[in-house]
């Protein structure tokens, strides 16, 4: 009995020997195609952060012509409302009222108001401009924390 037993332990231990060498073989394929695959996941995420990028630059050079635009018509306004509304609205207030300071100060409101207005445009457009997407995604591409 006692030789049955160990000629069963050594066919055991044989049999265990490829086994090991066949799950070793078999990891070492899994850890390959997990390498595969995080490769092509790596590129896909690159190539969308590359299309994000491009999104952002067309849409930044949008908000930068239309900041442009904004900033020409700020320009024109000042001109343009100085010489047609601000004129026609002081000639009538200085025929109702024959007051000269009443005129001036009501005709200076009306162009700071419109100022106002379009420089809070012109903020807002502009505030567009840039690529916070992008930069968040690299940081995410490359596992990199603002924290740090």
């Amino acid at each position: 009995m006692q030789t049955s037993q160990s000629t069963d332990e050594k066919t055991q231990d044989a049999t265990d020997q490829p086994l090991n060498a066949d799950q070793w073989q078999d990891h070492l394929a899994k850890l390959s195609d997990y390498g595969k695959q995080l490769y092509i996941d790596y590129r896909k995420q690159t190539g969308t952060c590359k299309k994000l990028a491009a999104a952002e630059w067309r849409l930044s050079t949008r908000s930068l012509a239309l900041t442009i635009i904004l900033l020409v018509c700020f320009a024109g306004g000042l001109v343009l409302l100085w010489a047609g509304l601000l004129a026609t609205v002081g000639i009538a207030i200085f025929s109702f009222s024959q007051s000269l300071w009443l005129a001036a100060i009501s005709l200076i409101a009306l162009q700071l108001i419109c100022l106002a207005w379009l420089w809070k445009n012109i903020g807002y457009v502009s505030s567009k401009i840039g690529f916070d997407h992008t930069l968040k995604s690299i940081r995410q591409l490359l596992n990199i924390s603002k924290d740090e």
